[in-house]
């Protein structure tokens, strides 16, 4: 019987890839390290151009650019910076990194910043879908030599999506990071799966919403059956928790055969519910299998505790999408816009790039793996240097 937990939307939406940032600002040239504005708690780095620059053939050579996340500074975001900061030098051109607290006046405020400072080049990351157009529409008609590159950051207004004209944006292929936890599950249980989904509902967030599409894809062409959803009070793993243990209460565990969950917040939240209930985790009967969006190292403790539970968690590789959001970045600036390359749709000279979703699976993991070495285990989708896009002064295996 398909069962449902309606919840309460937050007065406060905080985006899945989520919230919001704060930066920093330094005076172009002279090699200096951005400094946060001083009303600003944000946590920056800085890398600078080798002395003597890099490559003479590089157009980006002495540019000055800035990664600005909205996010706290976590494992996965680091691997992402960490790569930025590298291809910048190996350009010959400087990067500052910039970690904010999931605070969009203060992106807002570091983007400002940094527009005003000098850089040439800003790859900002997780803007809140209803105010980013607006806003980042502005810096560009204000510093029209700016260059911009947005991942998970979605142009919204006036009802419908937007776009900004130069400005590149990057997202994972949000649909393939259901679907291949679908095929998991397909592969284990057959065409027809009875699963459970754990989300906010629709127009909660983009990311959210894309990944529905590849649940309605499969639904739709009889591969999988929904027959319950979730929907958590809050974006916390407690909220997750509490409304799902719940949940459980009513179900009967015979009448399903697994979970996917949109965020994987949600999922460590799923997964402690199923752990504490003897009628899911094992002890009377099969445990119940679920699969979550997302992955850092709780979920790989998690999966290597309980592959039986935590079976699969559908993700991209951080370090790879550093790279490729700074390799956009970098073809913005040299005003190479019809080398910028889309993955998903193996087309050139886009304005939106998707990166492919891999599955990582609980039975592949070795003791050590982490969140860093992923690619050991993973499949050819995952880390895929294919994926880049390339120029004769930017060749895929610069950094590799």
């Amino acid at each position: 019987m398909k069962r449902r937990v309606l919840s309460m939307l937050l007065a406060a939406s905080m985006m899945l890839s989520l919230a919001a940032c704060s930066g920093g600002n330094s005076s172009k040239g002279g090699g200096s390290s951005a400094k946060p504005p001083e009303n600003n708690s944000s946590t920056s780095q800085s890398n600078q151009a080798p002395q003597g620059g890099g490559d003479a053939a590089s157009p980006v050579a002495g540019k000055k650019v800035a990664y600005i996340m909205i996010m706290p500074s976590a494992t996965i975001f680091q691997m992402w910076a960490n790569s930025c900061k590298d291809l910048a030098s190996a350009l010959g051109a400087s990067c500052d990194v910039f970690f904010c607290d999931g605070d969009f006046n203060k992106w807002q405020d570091t983007i400002r910043t940094c527009a005003a400072g000098g850089y040439d080049g800003l790859l900002v990351s997780h803007g809140n879908q209803d105010g980013s157009y607006v806003f980042l529409k502005e810096i560009t008609e204000q510093y029209p030599d700016l260059k911009i590159t947005c991942f998970d950051t979605q142009f919204y207004a006036d009802g419908q999506y937007q776009k900004i004209p130069g400005v590149t944006q990057m997202f994972q292929q949000d649909a393939s990071l259901v679907t291949v936890l679908l095929d998991d599950m397909i592969k284990n249980f057959g065409e027809g799966v009875r699963l459970i989904k754990v989300w906010r509902g629709p127009n909660y967030n983009s990311p959210f919403d894309r990944r529905e599409v590849g649940w309605q894809e499969y639904q739709n062409a009889g591969k999988i059956v929904t027959v319950g959803e979730v929907q958590p009070l809050q974006d916390t793993v407690d909220s997750a928790n509490t409304v799902f243990a719940a949940y459980l209460q009513g179900v009967n565990r015979a009448d399903v055969d697994g979970v996917v969950v949109y965020y994987d917040c949600y999922g460590q939240g799923v997964y402690q519910a199923i752990v504490e209930n003897a009628n899911f985790n094992g002890e009377n009967g099969a445990a119940l299998p679920m699969g979550s969006v997302d992955i850092d190292p709780v979920d790989v403790t998690n999966m290597q505790t309980r592959p039986d539970i935590w079976t699969a968690a559908g993700t991209t590789d951080w370090t790879l999408n550093g790279e490729i959001g700074m390799r956009i970045l970098m073809l913005e600036i040299a005003g190479e816009y019809d080398k910028i390359y889309d993955p998903a749709s193996g087309k050139s000279g886009v304005d939106v790039v998707e990166v492919p979703g891999s599955a990582i699976l609980a039975s592949a993991l070795k003791p050590d793996s982490t969140v860093e070495n992923l690619a050991d285990v993973a499949d050819e989708t995952y880390g895929n240097l294919s994926y880049l896009s390339v120029t004769d002064w930017m060749p895929a295996d610069l950094i590799h």
